[in-house]
């Protein structure tokens, strides 16, 4: 619901105090940054190509990126360690690594807030702890709210300030991780 993709049943989502029903989705995508579990990419764009992508909500129509677009993709490469392959084509990439292209694709939006589906799904643990340790670190210095989808409950004792635990489709209970992950739950 907060990137429009849902729409509610009832009452309304609001985003830094704005109803979404009347934000625009160019500002939306500067506001909200997404990592699916997945994507389809059958073109064979390079990885620097689509980090690019994320820099879309900032250009006009028919406009190319600029030096600081550039700045900003190299930039999210580097903190996700895919700059060393920016130019092989996407779809050459292992499931791990996809995914870390498209986190860097998601930190090039420089959003406010970045939703987390699954994100860590392909990557090997070293890849998942410094994943983390990255999101933490926006957070802290930032000021990025992260809202993340996981099922390794491990690491989101580690790495998540409030955790909210589903069951059957409904909130059984929420708090931060010492007051969630219990026997009981």
């Amino acid at each position: 619901m907060l990137n429009k993709t849902l729409s509610p049943k009832e009452g309304d989502v609001f985003i830094n105090g704005a109803n979404i029903k009347e934000i625009k989705r160019r500002e939306i995508a500067r506001i909200l940054g997404m990592v699916p579990q997945e994507a389809s990419i059958v073109f064979p764009f390079s990885v620097l190509e689509v980090v690019l992508m994320g820099r879309a909500p900032y250009l006009g129509r028919l406009s190319f990126e600029g030096e600081k677009d550039y700045a900003i993709a190299r930039d999210a490469m580097e903190m996700t360690d895919t700059l060393s392959f920016a130019m092989r084509s996407i779809n050459e990439l292992s499931g791990g690594e996809r995914q870390r292209v498209l986190i860097a694709r998601a930190l090039a939006q420089q959003p406010q807030v970045i939703l987390l589906d699954e994100s860590t799904a392909y990557l090997d643990i070293k890849h998942q702890i410094a994943f983390f340790d990255l999101i933490k670190t926006l957070n802290q210095k930032e000021g990025l709210t992260v809202m993340a989808v996981t099922h390794d409950v491990n690491l989101a004792s580690i790495f998540c300030d409030r955790i909210m635990l589903l069951s059957k489709g409904a909130v059984h209970c929420m708090g931060t991780p010492e007051e969630v992950i219990t026997e009981s739950n």
